[in-house]
């Protein structure tokens, strides 16, 4: 080739493999300030949860945030996993310093705790209009706080009869069908010498037993506060809470949590546990001999008690975007589709009022039409009195001080009940 030539083609051939660089850096830069873009589109929200790492429950979010994310690829769920141990303390000190989880998991109980400071945002206008104004379990009615609802019911539960029914046919005991019944089997199957007992129950400092006393108090007709004020030292309560202080003072083993409880249960140490349906998975750990003996029924006497479902909530002074993003989420995780894959997967009832099982569900699994069908009905085990719920940390400690005296001394049943209800006046007045 002639060296003009050579020359003109070799300026050429550069122009070319020019061009092509500039349009590969442009579309290099076009791919990156797309990517930007999105990312900065992109709304990050920071979930706070102590189930996020739990057996069932986990399965459970994490499937409902990866659907949650894929239908939504503009919001980024941050799932904060907090042990239970610490959850309260750790989600104070967040809310405290202007930190907040925009969207936060919250125990029924400990609602008030955060909405009496003003932390969850009013939910009214984002619920006006949907299916959970109209669908939903009666205790959704009790999110709110100061006339304005601050929260959606995820989970609705109520306490369940379980059974060795081995036990009881071996002591000649029918299953109970009413609460005197039930109080004269458990006194029946206790025998000591042979190391079994009536009741699995919790006998040590633990949040259960302060639902104990509600929940002997309502099966015996009667409650801790009536009309407005607290009423502990009424005979029929003194009477209700003598027959706890019976029943699992002298039927249970002392000095046990709720784990120890089950797992006496399980393993055929005791004939009766009254316990959330959550425990139906606990008995999957009994030997093969051991499992078909162990049943779980409806509560045989009422009212039927729900002891606190789970609530979802959205940090109060969000911005706008964020504050619309959280509400998405919390829209999506109460679908009917995934309330039902709830129930199924956790064993605990939707917060919805209406049926979400269908009849392969039950066919499948007939415990979980027995679940769902006693929180329908269900009545709330603790006060909804807003100066309680602003105070329960306080409230229950009260109550607990005066389960463990009934359960490990000799004062006076009246006498313990009295005390506490001094200091429930002093600490928390009702009047």
């Amino acid at each position: 080739m002639p060296v003009g030539e050579e020359l003109r083609w070799n300026q050429t051939l550069g122009k070319r493999r020019m061009l092509k660089a500039l349009i590969r850096g442009a579309a290099l830069g076009a791919a990156l300030a797309a990517s930007t873009l999105v990312a900065q589109a992109q709304t990050e929200l920071d979930f706070a949860s102590w189930q996020l790492e739990e057996p069932g429950n986990s399965d459970w979010w994490k499937a409902a945030i990866k659907a949650f994310e894929a239908e939504n690829p503009d919001i980024k769920i941050k799932q904060n996993y907090i042990p239970f141990a610490d959850y309260l303390t750790q989600l104070t000190i967040r809310f405290a310093s202007n930190r907040p989880p925009a969207v936060i998991q919250i125990s029924e109980q400990n609602y008030g705790a955060y909405a009496s400071q003003g932390w969850l945002a009013p939910l009214d206008a984002r619920i006006q209009g949907t299916d959970i104004a109209t669908d939903w379990a009666s205790a959704q009615a009790d999110l709110k706080w100061d006339g304005e609802t601050r929260g959606v019911l995820i989970s609705n539960s109520a306490l369940m009869l379980f059974y060795n029914e081995d036990l009881l046919q071996k002591a000649g005991v029918a299953a109970p069908k009413s609460w005197d019944e039930f109080k004269a089997a458990v006194a029946k199957l206790t025998d000591k010498q042979a190391g079994t007992f009536g009741l699995s129950a919790v006998t040590t400092e633990h949040p259960t037993a302060v639902e104990d006393l509600h929940r002997y108090a309502m099966w015996a007709g009667t409650s801790l506060i009536k009309d407005g004020k607290y009423n502990l030292t009424a005979p029929e309560v003194v009477a209700a809470l003598d027959a706890y202080r019976q029943t699992v003072g002298q039927n249970a083993p002392l000095g046990n949590n709720s784990a120890v409880a089950r797992q006496l249960f399980v393993d055929g140490r005791t004939a009766f546990l009254i316990d959330g349906p959550w425990v139906w998975s606990w008995l999957e750990k009994a030997t093969p001999e051991m499992r078909p003996k162990l049943k779980m029924v409806r509560t045989p006497f009422d009212p039927q008690e729900a002891p606190g479902g789970i609530t979802i909530h959205i940090a109060e002074g969000l911005d706008e975007g964020t504050a619309d993003a959280a509400w998405k989420f919390v829209q999506f995780v109460t679908k009917p589709e995934w309330q039902r894959a709830y129930l199924k997967q956790t064993g605990q009832p939707a917060g919805r009022k209406s049926p979400v099982l269908t009849s392969d569900d039950i066919a499948a699994a007939p415990q979980l039409e027995i679940i769902s069908a006693a929180a329908m009905a269900s009545e709330p085990l603790f006060p909804t009195d807003q100066r309680i719920r602003g105070n329960f940390a306080e409230y229950s400690a009260i109550l607990m001080t005066a389960a463990l005296k009934l359960l490990s001394t000799q004062e006076p049943t009246d006498a313990v009940l009295k005390a506490a209800q001094d200091q429930l006046q002093a600490a928390i007045p009702l009047d």
